[in-house]
């Protein structure tokens, strides 16, 4: 027989959950209870839905934050809520669905093209219908905003491989996450005994949050997986050509007023994110930079550069890193650094042989490691599933969507007729000279 707890037994913290801190998890100090209880919650503080959200997942999220909360008397609960969230994960993604469509979706038999729609305002009607029900034989598909197709069977990865095409889901690293995230949620929905850490529940709600806002059309202000639109200031990036003292400087254009460093220095000014460490590897031709990053004037003097900013007085601009395209040049058996469409558009007549490929990523490094993969033959996938894979799955998965392989003129056309780009930018070879730390990346063209 179960052990009968009195309500005190039941509201006295759980040893275990005191050990975890701002600081870490220590395994001999501990905070108080109180000060246990509030460091959870606040934890988890910042993981708000918008007000779009539906009111089921809404309610089904706040039970979540709700478990994690009284993890401080019952650390079962964190591993409760971990669980919980790859569920509720499932059931955003069939609301949102069920929202889109007005509670009537439009399955399309692909052989007989004969409409049959499913009426209803309950995704488990939609689950009836392919296991036993009016839809259970046949290949069925739903339109897309775009005007093509896709097939679909109800099933998680259905919904999310929608959501992508519909643009209510972004990023290419965060689609290889979509085949985990399947995985995670057939684990939870068949479980066996395990027990979970109080930083790993926050991870999880904590995305969870972004992805469900995500669906209902909003990114997360400094978010992991799908952050708002990046603040970009306007910097300075300085050098010191004759290597005397201090050999690189950074700075924000306001700073540029106090710099009296003796030496060769010259300047480029760019518009771009202060914390990219990789700024200091900025280069106009290739993308060595982590998040976008603009030349807005250089190289020159510090003196020429404090009268261009006084002059033109550039005001920066938010940008995005996710599902950028790049342009990729293989020739010589070596592969380009990315280079960002435009710029490859106005490459040199002397720099367009060789083979080219286009590719959309999050990070230039994820589109160069795709190109040194085709240059070597080594095919890339996205698997199917993660865990357990067999060693005729152990593939790569670049985090990448491939758009084009061919010519250079075959892909300026491409560009134009699918994204309506031509060469925007003026072709530079301007870039911040490296310092000691710095080096080239393999197999780079030598351009």
């Amino acid at each position: 027989m179960a052990e009968i707890k009195s309500l005190l037994e039941l509201s006295t913290p759980d040893p275990r959950s005191l050990h975890f801190s701002p600081l870490g998890l220590s395994p001999v100090a501990s905070l108080k209870p109180e000060d246990a209880a509030r460091f959870q919650q606040a934890v988890i503080a910042h993981c708000d839905l918008v007000p779009e959200v539906a009111e089921g997942t809404r309610m089904s999220f706040e039970r979540i934050r709700m478990l994690h909360g009284i993890g401080v008397l019952c650390y079962e609960a964190y591993t409760v809520a971990e669980d919980l969230a790859w569920l509720v994960l499932e059931q955003a993604l069939r609301e949102r669905f069920i929202e889109e469509f007005n509670g009537s979706i439009p399955l399309i038999n692909s052989k007989t093209k004969i409409e049959l729609p499913i009426v209803t305002t309950d995704y488990g009607d939609v689950d009836n219908a392919f296991h036993g029900g009016s839809h259970q034989k046949g290949r069925w598909q739903i339109p897309l905003n775009s005007g093509s197709m896709m097939d679909f069977r109800g099933s998680m990865a259905d919904l999310q491989s929608w959501a992508r095409r519909e643009g209510l889901l972004d990023g290419q690293r965060n689609k290889l996450l979509d085949a985990i995230y399947v995985e995670m949620r057939n684990a939870r929905a068949h479980p066996q005994y395990r027990l979970s850490m109080p930083p790993a529940s926050a991870r999880v709600i904590s995305d969870l949050a972004e992805i469900i806002n995500r669906l209902w059309g909003h990114y997360t202000p400094g978010g992991r997986l799908y952050p708002a639109p990046l603040e970009r200031e306007i910097l300075a990036v300085a050098w010191n050509g004759a290597q005397v003292g201090t050999t690189h400087v950074l700075m924000r254009d306001y700073q540029l007023d106090s710099f009296h460093e003796l030496g060769e220095w010259e300047f480029v000014i760019v518009e771009a994110v202060f914390e990219d460490v990789s700024v200091w590897e900025f280069d106009a031709q290739y993308e060595r930079t982590n998040y976008p990053t603009e030349l807005l004037w250089g190289p020159g003097t510090p003196s020429e550069a404090k009268a261009w900013l006084s002059e033109h007085q550039p005001v920066p601009h938010s940008a995005s890193y996710l599902d950028r395209l790049f342009a990729l040049r293989i020739a010589n058996d070596r592969v380009s650094l990315a280079r960002r469409q435009e710029v490859a558009l106005a490459v040199p007549e002397t720099k367009r042989d060789g083979r080219w490929i286009v590719v959309r990523a999050d990070f230039p490094l994820d589109a160069f490691n795709h190109g040194r993969h085709i240059n070597n033959g080594i095919e890339c996938s996205t698997p199917k599933r993660f865990w357990r894979r067999s060693e005729e799955e152990s593939s790569p998965s670049c985090a990448v969507e491939p758009i084009f392989d061919g010519t250079w003129s075959d892909m300026a056309i491409q560009l134009h007729e699918r994204y309506g780009l031509t060469a925007a930018t003026s072709f530079s070879t301007v870039c911040v000279a490296p310092s000691f730390h710095l080096g080239v990346a393999p197999d780079v063209e030598d351009d």
